[in-house]
């Protein structure tokens, strides 16, 4: 079985989305990029019973490399985020409750926090609405995700974050999750303030630099 240790590392994100509350049940995905395409998580498989022998790996096509499960049905979805982003390594399709809440009522969350302007980026954007699994929905994604961006809503459905590896990919779900919240209470407050241009271009900057900058 080729690539056992990343094998490994796409099963325990897997189980770090769902522990987080990220998500629950058989919902979401994980991925990693390797040399030959991707390895993704399986369809219909709960998270503490996925091993690695269960991982799917394809090409950048969706033609299946190596594998017995069906691959998730969002694996298009992954497949287009890292078409898009050759930087990309990792991608994490997550349903955590108030940023999927956002994604419902089909509004973007822009980045009014630092945290959230250095790591997901210049607006967390709506992708729009298709049927899950299809090629439209994968081409709604990447186009919302751009270039500038770490992190799309997915309308009515979820949310997808992506990094140099999982970590970061995870690091920013979490964000944008809490950020969704964050964003609610300042909301009843009357609103976040403003940030000023001057670090919103520094913050473009750090974003651009994390993008691109080598091993």
């Amino acid at each position: 079985m080729r690539h056992e240790r990343e094998r490994a590392e796409v099963v325990r994100y897997g189980l770090e989305m769902e522990r987080r509350g990220l998500t629950s049940g058989t919902s979401g995905n994980v991925s990693l990029r390797v040399e030959e395409g991707v390895l993704i998580t399986p369809s219909s498989i709960p998270y503490p019973l996925v091993a690695p022998a269960d991982i799917v790996l394809m090409d950048l096509d969706g033609t299946v490399l190596q594998g017995e499960r069906a691959a998730s049905v969002e694996h298009k979805v992954h497949l287009a985020c890292y078409r898009a982003r050759p930087e990309v390594r990792g991608v994490v399709h997550s349903h955590p409750v108030v940023a999927t809440a956002f994604a419902a009522a089909r509004v973007p969350l822009p980045s009014f926090l630092d945290e959230l302007g250095v790591y997901a980026g210049a607006e967390v954007r709506v992708a729009g609405y298709a049927l899950s699994g299809t090629d439209e929905l994968a081409a709604n994604v990447a186009a919302a995700l751009g270039e500038d961006s770490s992190a799309v809503l997915i309308a009515s459905h979820g949310l997808v974050t992506v990094g140099r590896d999982l970590a970061a990919a995870m690091r920013v779900a979490e964000l944008v999750e809490r950020g969704a919240l964050t964003y609610l209470c300042a909301k009843a407050l009357g609103g976040p303030a403003e940030i000023p241009e001057s670090s919103r271009e520094l913050f473009r900057q750090v974003f651009a630099y994390y993008r691109t900058k080598p091993d």
